[in-house]
């Protein structure tokens, strides 16, 4: 049978609804998340074909959990659980999110922006947002976790991937994020798409290896 050439593989992150007031702890989660489940499914049988071919267009979809559906999805999904709110499954083809899936809505939900400096932590990746872009809050969780996927495969932060991939996020003054598109610090350049909310080419989220500042 011929696959529809609009189902693409798409990773789904999960969020707990009314667990998270705060975009920084939301992209730190989440970015753990990616990461973790890209490790402990590339070797399962079920799901690994998906997950390299899934790469080559990394594709990432925020979905917002109700009480119950958060407690289901947990029962019933193979997943990747970071801290208190965040989860990500295995890639998939969009046609076989299942009814589950399906019922979420996309998440939307408004969360305080993430402070405009941070010091730098030898321990923590710096996740660097695009301060003129109007992302929803599921937009730029997923631009994250983008990053934190690069980053992590990138093989120069092995041990912070052994760590957890603890990381802050800071959305600075838009010459200070220009400056840094450039910098020998970066980790991660993401540079979306342009099927959702922003253009094609836009420069969504950078991010900085630990203890590099942002200037």
């Amino acid at each position: 049978m011929m696959r529809r050439v609009d189902d693409p593989l798409r990773m789904f992150l999960v969020v707990r609804r009314g667990a998270l007031s705060t975009l920084a702890r939301g992209g730190e989660l989440a970015g753990a998340a990616a990461v973790r489940c890209l490790r402990a499914f590339a070797q399962d049988e079920r799901f690994a074909a998906d997950l390299a071919a899934w790469r080559a267009r990394p594709g990432k979809v925020t979905l917002r959990a109700r009480g119950g559906q958060w407690d289901q999805v947990l029962a019933e999904e193979p997943h990747v659980l970071a801290g208190e709110a965040v989860l990500a499954l295995p890639p998939r083809r969009r046609s076989a999110r299942g009814p589950l899936l399906e019922r979420m809505q996309a998440m939307t939900s408004s969360l305080e922006p993430p402070p405009d400096e941070v010091t730098p932590d030898p321990a923590r990746v710096t996740y660097v947002v695009n301060p003129r872009l109007e992302m929803s809050s599921g937009k730029t969780l997923a631009q994250i976790a983008h990053a934190a996927v690069m980053a992590a495969d990138d093989g120069a932060l092995a041990a912070w991937v052994a760590a957890g991939c603890p990381a802050q996020v800071v959305m600075p003054a838009q010459p200070t994020f220009e400056a840094l598109c450039a910098s020998a610090g970066l980790a991660a350049r993401v540079v979306d798409a342009g099927l959702t909310e922003v253009a094609p080419g836009t420069v969504t989220v950078l991010a900085l290896a630990p203890g590099v500042a942002l200037r």
